[in-house]
């Protein structure tokens, strides 16, 4: 029997005005989509797993980010203790992803290995690229190597009964989602393959990317893995996920932090 995984993904930080010209090719300047954060956390009966680390909060409210909840207390809302997690996986080193390693002191972590090989090679000699990552944090990457407590990953496999990882490149060289069988069937969680629903639809160029023409191939294997079914697929920055999916947890004012995305969504897509 196929394991059953309950799903969360945490809503760390905002941008409430981000401009479709800001974020995709040709965008309109006046039409704004805004932008939520996540990272996310994987429980079966016997495993936690906590997928990306989010954003270092001193370094997003300069990238005009504004943080809503650290990632530590996030987790500790549903009852996760970061220091006592031992399986992070990376679904890629953007600077919004690997921003708080260091909590997580008895954790393992995987990574695709192109991503590294990305992050410490040729590829940083672009500005364009190496602007989505931030040197201080590749170093605790390597770091984690020589500390034996990273594993390199190559291509597509199984993490876990019931948890495979794609390699899915062009927005990062070594970018992966997880697909993730829940009580409710198998969820896509594409991280940043997919930012927004609206993205993979249109087949949006997507404006941070490693390579431009493996970034599309990605959307259209990432629609192809839900069968077109977007109530399957959970992009990894779109404010809809956060109208859309149940909170078990919420800040003061209200405002969603622990997202249930292996339930059924509760409100319609909408676009």
């Amino acid at each position: 029997m196929t394991q059953a995984w309950k799903a969360y993904a945490f809503r760390y930080a905002s941008m409430p005005e981000r401009y479709e010209d800001q974020l995709f090719l040709g965008g309109d300047p006046s039409v704004n989509w805004g932008m939520d954060y996540f990272f996310w956390a994987l429980q079966s009966r016997d495993r936690t797993i906590v997928v990306d680390t989010g954003a270092n909060a001193a370094k997003m409210a300069p990238k005009g980010r504004t943080p809503l909840i650290d990632p530590v207390s996030a987790l500790a809302g549903v009852g996760i203790d970061a220091s006592e997690v031992t399986e992070v996986f990376l679904t890629h080193a953007h600077w919004d992803h690997v921003g708080n390693l260091d909590a997580f002191p008895k954790a393992h972590f995987w990574m695709q290995a192109r991503e590294m090989q990305s992050v410490t090679g040729p590829d940083m000699t672009y500005t364009k690229i190496r602007g989505s990552y931030q040197m201080d944090e590749v170093q605790k990457l390597v770091g984690l190597v020589y500390e034996d407590r990273l594993t390199f990953l190559d291509g597509d496999g199984t993490f876990a009964p019931g948890l495979d990882y794609l390699l899915l490149p062009g927005h990062s060289a070594g970018q992966t989602a997880l697909r993730v069988q829940t009580e409710n069937g198998p969820v896509l969680l594409a991280s940043d393959a997919v930012h927004y629903y609206r993205e993979a639809l249109e087949e949006r160029v997507f404006q941070s990317f490693n390579d431009v023409k493996e970034m599309l191939a990605s959307l259209r294997q990432c629609m192809a893995e839900v069968g077109g079914d977007l109530d399957r697929l959970i992009p990894g920055h779109d404010p809809i996920v956060s109208a859309r999916y149940p909170a078990e947890t919420h800040l003061a004012n209200g405002e969603p932090v622990a997202l249930r995305i292996d339930q059924l969504p509760t409100k319609p897509l909408g676009i």
